[in-house]
């Protein structure tokens, strides 16, 4: 009796090869957008903080007399715009400042001194896929007499 040859590749082989290239590729396909995704992310997320820097080295410069508590009530977010195009650049600010002395953990200390030193808050807010990110730098700012 003989026996078949088993050369060749059956249609089992193809479609396992088929299968294991299909989910290889998917793989590779999730990992590049992850990739991208995150670096977009990352990429947004600096931009938002340079913003935020740009604001307190602003605030920093002006005159510290000139730098007047913010009411709480009346803060909003505002949009930022391209200085050199003046279009939306898709974030929004919100300044804080508030006398070092009025900060709700030092209200009962006597021995700050108010009008010496103001705390600066600056948020910065931009749409990151479907949630609402925010990158919040805080400093302080003393009057130089």
């Amino acid at each position: 009796m003989r026996m078949k040859s088993e050369r060749g590749i059956t249609t089992i082989d193809i479609t396992v090869a088929i299968i294991l290239i299909t989910l290889f590729v998917a793989i590779i396909a999730i990992l590049m957008y992850q990739i991208n995704a995150n670096s977009a992310s990352t990429k947004r997320n600096s931009e938002a903080t340079s913003y935020a820097i740009a604001e307190i080295e602003k605030l920093k410069a002006q005159d510290f007399d000139t730098l007047v508590d913010t009411d709480e009530t009346t803060n909003q977010f505002e949009n930022i715009t391209d200085e050199t195009t003046n279009q939306a650049t898709g974030y929004s600010k919100r300044i804080t400042i508030t006398d070092y002395a009025n900060l709700p953990e030092n209200i009962d200390d006597e021995t700050i001194v108010p009008g010496l030193v103001k705390q600066v808050t600056v948020e910065i807010a931009y749409q990151d896929g479907d949630t609402m990110q925010t990158v919040d730098l805080s400093t302080v700012i003393t009057k130089n007499d």
